[in-house]
């Protein structure tokens, strides 16, 4: 009876699909359903190769990102292509999911998903909790690595989820009550009392508004709030008066949480990414508006304090 009842489940979960955030034995009945899936570690080889979700690929984060210098530059049209060719993505769902560390790493899931629906595809899911909620709850790893059949996969770039600097330098000079700009770091980045390393000078862009990525979180198991709370706390925020939204922060990690639940979850409408971020604008040869920039003379100060504070 236990088996039938299995089964049954699995086969309704398979029929359903998969919502863009998913809970562990959503994953574990599509997999047992046997329907066309691919799951996508984003942790490192050596963690890959310690356990993973059975049938996963192993797609390290680092392969979806830019340079140290500037680690949210968007890949190329081609970089991408070759990315999705050398990890055999074709299109039916694709499930990514992270460690699940902390509420930081879920950031680089929601990159990972942004990219993919930038490329073009549509299936897409991110397991709540990462691999970390997966084990807590009972659900095994595999130790067999999965070597994906390259594909042939064409592309298809969707422009429209991303800005680009010189886009945004003109909304950000021409400004309008129809486009909201969010900055997802935690407030003392957006005040300026601290900074990126990527970053030339502390402070936020030009007009921009503070939407800390860390809200959306239940505050256990680094797991993102369950989609009604969420929806709830948008519609209380004031969020849905605007017609844009532009996420971004340092490398367009934590502003791809942003701009998951307010998209994918949320269900705004024309939500933006700005993959390159502060490190970009900020290291431009031409000063980029700024606000909440300090002094000199203050980010010496500044600096000098965190010097004492450390010995």
């Amino acid at each position: 009876m236990f088996i039938i009842t299995l089964l049954l489940f699995c086969r309704l979960v398979a029929a359903e699909g998969l919502t863009p955030l998913i809970e562990p034995e959503q994953l574990a009945a599509y997999v047992a359903s046997e329907q066309p899936l691919t799951v996508l570690d984003i942790r490192t080889k050596d963690e890959y190769q310690q356990g993973h979700v059975q049938g996963a690929v192993s797609a390290p984060y680092a392969l979806w990102r830019g340079p140290a210098n500037n680690p949210g530059q968007l890949l190329t049209q081609t970089q991408l292509q070759g990315l999705a060719q050398q990890l055999g993505l074709v299109e039916q769902p694709i499930v990514i999911y992270s460690s699940g560390s902390d509420e930081t790493d879920f950031g680089a899931a929601a990159r990972v998903y942004w990219t993919l629906k930038y490329m073009g595809f549509e299936q897409l899911s991110i397991v709540n909790g990462g691999l970390a909620y997966w084990q807590k709850q009972g659900y095994p790893l595999d130790q067999q690595p999965v070597q994906p059949q390259p594909s042939t996969t064409a592309i298809q770039l969707r422009p429209e989820l991303v800005i680009l600097q010189p886009e945004l330098l003109q909304k950000v000079q021409q400004p309008s009550a129809l486009t909201q700009l969010l900055d997802a770091r935690p407030r003392l980045f957006y005040q300026g009392t601290v900074k990126a390393p990527t970053a030339s000078v502390p402070g936020t862009i030009t007009s921009a508004q503070s939407l800390e990525f860390s809200q959306w979180f239940s505050g256990k198991d680094n797991r993102l709030k369950s989609p009604s709370e969420i929806k709830q706390l948008i519609q209380h925020s004031g969020l849905m008066a605007a017609q844009e939204t532009v996420s971004f922060c340092n490398t367009g990690h934590w502003a791809a949480t942003n701009w998951f639940v307010l998209s994918e979850i949320g269900g705004l409408t024309q939500v933006r990414l700005y993959p390159a971020s502060l490190a970009e604008w900020t290291q431009s040869q031409q000063a980029l508006p700024m606000e909440n920039t300090p002094t000199r003379l203050e980010q010496i100060h500044s600096k000098f304090k965190q010097l004492v504070e450390a010995l």
